[in-house]
């Protein structure tokens, strides 16, 4: 049995939990979404979309996470500039017809596979966030920046999402890393990602220090 029935807006973007997103709502069905939830939870589903796929096509199975509207600026015209926190990820079940304009779907939220060791979590994490923290320092050496270090959380589930979030990542991996239900299995997958761009990274900020 679904669990929710959610206002829908498919899209080419990957949104993860605990993470957020601005947004430009421009068409005239997502003004009337954001009226509707506005006078609801202000909760909308982000299903992330498939090249050459119409929305309604979308199969069953397609993973997609929960918007909440945190913080929104209605312009005079209508268009609107919002931000959206992710919250649940959920499995979209099927579309059903409604009256609104936009579309509208039953959902299954989705969890995380049980089983994994704590520790071997923490270990893991506490890696990754030192490779990420490499990369930072690495970008602020080539362009000659002073800049801070972005704050990660301390949850082991939460910082691969938070991390990918950050960095340059394709559609594919975005979406790969939102259904992965292995929380060490997404932080494998950021781990790569960094561990590919730092040695090349690194080496261009130290030439790059050493000409200055």
């Amino acid at each position: 049995m679904p669990d929710q029935r959610l206002p829908i807006f498919p899209l080419n973007v990957v949104l993860f939990p605990g993470t957020t997103m601005p947004l430009h709502l421009f068409e005239p069905r997502y003004r009337q979404l954001l009226k509707d939830i506005q006078n609801g939870d202000s909760r909308f589903g982000i299903l992330t979309g498939i090249s050459g796929v119409a929305e309604r096509d979308l199969p069953s199975g397609r993973m997609g996470c929960v918007a909440e509207v945190t913080d929104a600026e209605v312009m005079p015209d209508g268009r609107a500039n919002i931000v959206v926190t992710g919250r649940e990820r959920f499995a979209l079940d099927s579309f059903v017809d409604d009256d609104a304009p936009y579309n509208v779907a039953d959902v299954s939220f989705v969890a995380d596979t049980a089983g994994t060791n704590a520790v071997a979590l923490a270990v893991a994490s506490d890696d990754v966030a030192q490779n990420f923290r490499r990369v930072v320092k690495a970008v602020h050496q080539l362009n000659g920046e002073q800049g801070t270090m972005p704050t990660l959380p301390d949850d082991p589930v939460q910082l691969p999402w938070s991390i990918a979030a950050m960095i340059d990542v394709d559609l594919t991996q975005r979406y790969q890393l939102l259904a992965e239900r292995s929380p060490a299995a997404r932080l494998s997958s950021v781990d790569g990602i960094l561990k590919r761009v730092l040695p090349d990274l690194e080496l261009r900020a130290a030439i790059a220090q050493n000409n200055r």
